[in-house]
């Protein structure tokens, strides 16, 4: 059975709370406050917390800031169930923090439950997709010599602090120290080396309708795309900006633009609308049909073999977050290459 923890600092809500999802086969835990919420979330690790806003000791938002800062927690839905913070941009806030819905009291049992079985379904269809993108990058080899040496180098270090834990790819913090080394090989062997930033708009706007997550899933299946067109020797990170970070080993720049269009053209052809995770949103058709919203831009440069002995690893990311700025200045769904070489579309 699912477990569900409920966080009220009145009792008698509590009570009717624990009744409700009992009665449709959920098991409960009960928080009295925010501070609670936290202590319990970490311990029991829920399935789904419904949480009031408005509570002594420490407020919803406050514990929702916390449970999605702290990695054992993060993956945990949220629900806010309040009757004091009934404003719009109330609503924006908590799902900025990384709530995945808003309910106002009173409310309607069924609903609530109803909305709460959705929540629980995308977020089983999130941790299926999670998986298979640990599956794609568990096959890179690759990847995994390279952790396992650096593991073997430092027992105090935790592999996670390598990997995204959204999208399983590296994290943007490995990636610099990644593109030094790579920059570094580069240059002993007067290799070229060409580095992408791939920006995925409108991201905000998905998640205010939405929620965090839908938002996560776009991510992650955008990842998996990559995943799955990128070569074994490129090396593929996410950050929390919504940009994906690519370098690419032994590539010119006439090879990193080409390679930059078809991974525009293939995110962009990547399909949402008949997504079983579309199913749990209870939003009208033409909410869904906005979904072709989502656009990219990207910024590509490349530091040239003959000249790389001059050049250094920062400025390659410098030229490519350059580009990236020329690229959105042009539109969305553009390319730029460094030095105001560009793709027309």
């Amino acid at each position: 059975m699912p477990l569900i923890l409920v966080a009220d600092d009145n009792a008698e809500m509590l009570e009717t709370l624990e009744r409700i999802y009992s009665f449709y086969k959920f098991d409960v835990i009960k928080a009295v406050d925010g501070r609670d919420a936290v202590e319990k979330a970490e311990k029991f690790h829920p399935d789904l917390i419904i949480m009031d806003a408005m509570m002594p000791e420490m407020d919803g938002f406050e514990a929702c800031k916390i449970i999605k800062s702290r990695s054992n927690t993060k993956h945990i839905p949220i629900v806010f169930l309040t009757a004091n913070f009934t404003h719009p941009d109330d609503r924006v806030a908590g799902l900025e923090l990384g709530a995945d819905d808003f309910m106002l009291k009173p409310f309607n049992s069924k609903e609530l439950v109803a909305r709460s079985k959705s929540i629980l379904k995308r977020s089983e269809i999130l941790t299926l997709l999670k998986t298979e993108n640990v599956q794609l990058s568990d096959k890179n080899k690759k990847i995994q010599n390279e952790l396992k040496d650096l593991l073997d180098q430092s027992k105090s270090i935790d592999s996670n602090s390598f990997i995204d834990s959204l999208t399983g790819l590296y994290s943007f913090a490995f990636f610099e120290r990644r593109l030094r080394e790579e920059f570094r090989r580069a240059v002993r062997y007067s290799k070229d080396i060409s580095l992408v930033i791939v920006q995925i708009n409108k991201m905000d706007w998905i998640n205010e309708m939405f929620g965090q997550q839908f938002s996560n899933y776009i991510v992650m299946k955008l990842a998996n795309t990559l995943l799955t067109k990128t070569r074994e020797s490129d090396i593929l990170s996410f950050s929390p900006s919504n940009n994906f970070y690519i370098i690419l080993p032994e590539t010119d720049e006439q090879g990193a633009l080409l390679k930059a269009e078809r991974i525009r053209i293939t995110l962009e052809s990547v399909e949402f609308s008949e997504d079983e995770i579309l199913e749990t949103l209870v939003l009208p058709q033409h909410k869904l049909s906005e979904l072709n919203k989502i656009n990219f831009n990207l910024g590509v440069a490349t530091q040239p073999g003959e000249t790389i002995e001059d050049a250094a690893d920062t400025k390659l990311l410098k030229n490519a977050a350059a580009a990236l700025h020329e690229s959105m200045a042009l539109g969305v769904n553009k390319t730029m290459m460094y030095k105001n070489q560009k793709l027309e579309n």
